[in-house]
C-alpha cells in the first residue's frame, strides 16, 4: 500500500459571498445524494478483513478552487460513489446570469477496475500559475500513470503534457479492496462541516442592506419576536406553493418543527414592506423568514417563507426575491406608515453646535473648563428638547 498521511490542502481560495449560497445549495444536494465519508481516527483505512471487494460511498472533501484566477472560483467536491463503484471529482461554476451553480465536469474512475497491486489517487495540485486536479495510478507504490486537469473560462481541460513544478496534495486513494481518505474525515467529517459553515457565513455576510435589528423600537421588536415564535414552527414553508388563501391558511396550520425561537439576529427591509429576518433557535443559528408588514393581521406581519437550519440568502438572492414575492396574489395589503426604529440626532438632521474655541479666543487665553462644559451641556439640552418635541408621525 501507499504510505499516506492525513493533511489538508493549504491553497484553498476565498469563498466569494455572491456565489456562496448557490454553491451551498449544490453541496447540500450532494450530501443528501451521496452521504458523507467519516472515520473514527485520522489514519483509518477502509477494507474488508477477508480481502473482499468494498464499495465505500460519500463525500470526502470539498473546497473552493480558483483554477484560472478569475472573479468566479469553482466548487470542487471529491466523492466515492457506491452505486457506480467509482471515485469522483465534481466541479461546479457560478453562472452570473442565473445566479445559480452549474456542474461543468465530473471526473470518474472506477475502483472496481483497479486490481490489488495498483492504487488510484485523486489530488489537488498547485504551482505559481494555476490550480489542478490530478489522477495518478501506482503499481506496487511506483507511479505508472498520471493525468492533470484544470479549468479555463468555465470549461475543464486535460493536459497532454504534465504542467511543470506542480505540488500535489493527495485527497483520497483507492482500489477494489481498499480506500483511504488522505484528508481528515474524523468527527463526522468536521472539515467538511466547517467548510459548509464558512459558505453559510459568506452568504450571510454578503448582504449589503442596512441591518435594522439593533435599531428597532421595543414595540416593533416585540411584534417581530411574536411572529417569529410562530414562524419557528415550520422547517420549511413557502406561500408561493399555495394556490388559494384557504390553502395558505391550511398550510400554516401544519406545524412540523419543535425548535424554539431564541433571538433575532438580523432584520433587512427589502422595500414594499417586505422584510427578510434571520433568527436563531435552540438548535441552529441560521434560520430565516420572509415577512410582509400588514394591517390585515392583528400580529402585524404575514409569514411568506420560512427556512430552518438552512443556508442564508445572499445579497444577489435578496435582489431577486422582492420582485418574486411582491407579485404573489396571496399577499396581504401592506401596512400604512413605516416600521419604527430608534433614531439618533444625525438620523433626523440635527447637528450639535460646534464650539471652535481656538478661533474665538486668542491663543494665550484659555476658557475655564466649567464654562466649556456648561456650553456643551446647554447645547445638548437644547437639542434634546427639540428631539422630544418631534412626534412619531414625522
Amino acid at each position: 500500500m501507499l504510505a499516506v498521511n492525513c493533511i489538508e490542502p493549504v491553497f484553498a481560495d476565498e469563498i466569494v459571498g455572491r456565489m456562496s449560497a448557490s454553491y451551498g445549495y449544490a453541496l447540500n444536494d450532494m450530501i443528501w445524494e451521496y452521504g458523507v465519508i467519516k472515520s473514527d481516527n485520522p489514519q483509518q483505512e477502509f477494507f474488508d478483513t477477508d480481502g473482499g471487494e468494498i464499495s465505500p460511498g460519500g463525500i470526502v472533501y470539498a473546497d473552493i478552487i480558483n483554477f484560472d484566477a478569475n472573479d468566479n472560483p469553482y466548487l470542487v467536491v471529491f466523492t466515492m460513489n457506491s452505486d457506480t463503484h467509482s471515485g469522483e471529482v465534481h466541479v461546479w461554476k457560478y453562472n452570473e446570469q442565473t445566479k445559480k451553480a452549474e456542474k461543468i465536469a465530473k471526473l470518474s474512475k472506477s475502483y472496481s477496475d483497479i486490481p490489488h497491486s495498483r492504487m488510484g489517487e485523486f489530488n489537488l495540485g498547485s504551482n505559481n500559475e494555476k490550480r489542478y486536479v490530478s489522477y495518478k495510478e501506482y503499481e506496487n507504490n511506483v507511479l505508472v500513470s498520471e493525468e492533470y486537469y484544470t479549468v479555463i473560462n468555465g470549461d475543464m481541460f486535460m493536459y497532454v503534457n504534465k504542467p511543470k513544478n506542480v505540488y500535489d496534495w493527495g485527497i483520497m486513494n483507492f482500489n477494489n479492496v481498499y480506500f483511504h481518505p488522505n484528508v481528515s474525515v474524523t468527527d463526522y467529517n468536521k472539515p467538511l462541516d466547517m467548510f459548509f459553515s464558512k459558505m453559510k457565513d459568506a452568504a450571510a455576510d454578503s448582504v449589503t442592506l442596512d441591518d435594522m435589528a439593533e435599531h428597532l423600537e421595543p414595540s416593533d421588536e416585540d411584534r417581530l419576536e411574536n411572529v417569529l415564535s410562530k414562524a419557528v414552527n415550520y422547517t420549511s414553508f413557502d406561500i408561493l406553493n399555495c394556490k388559494t388563501i384557504e390553502d395558505y391558511k391550511s398550510q400554516l396550520d401544519k406545524k412540523n418543527c419543535t425548535d424554539r425561537f431564541y433571538l433575532i439576529t438580523n432584520v433587512y427591509n427589502l422595500g414594499d414592506e417586505l422584510y427578510y429576518v434571520r433568527f436563531s433557535t435552540d438548535r441552529s443559528f441560521y434560520n430565516y423568514t420572509l415577512l410582509r408588514r400588514t394591517d390585515a393581521l392583528s400580529e402585524g406581519y404575514q409569514i411568506l417563507k420560512v427556512n430552518a437550519d438552512c443556508i442564508p440568502l445572499s445579497d444577489s438572492e435578496l435582489a431577486q426575491i422582492k420582485d418574486e414575492y411582491s407579485r404573489c396574489p396571496l399577499l396581504y395589503k401592506k401596512a400604512s406608515g413605516k416600521i419604527k426604529v430608534k433614531r439618533n440626532l444625525e438620523d433626523i438632521g440635527i447637528k450639535l453646535p460646534k464650539l471652535n474655541i481656538e478661533k474665538r479666543f486668542n491663543d494665550g487665553i484659555k476658557l475655564p473648563a466649567a464654562l466649556l462644559g456648561g456650553g456643551i451641556g446647554l447645547a445638548l439640552i437644547t437639542a434634546l428638547w427639540f428631539v422630544l418635541t418631534i412626534g412619531d408621525d414625522e
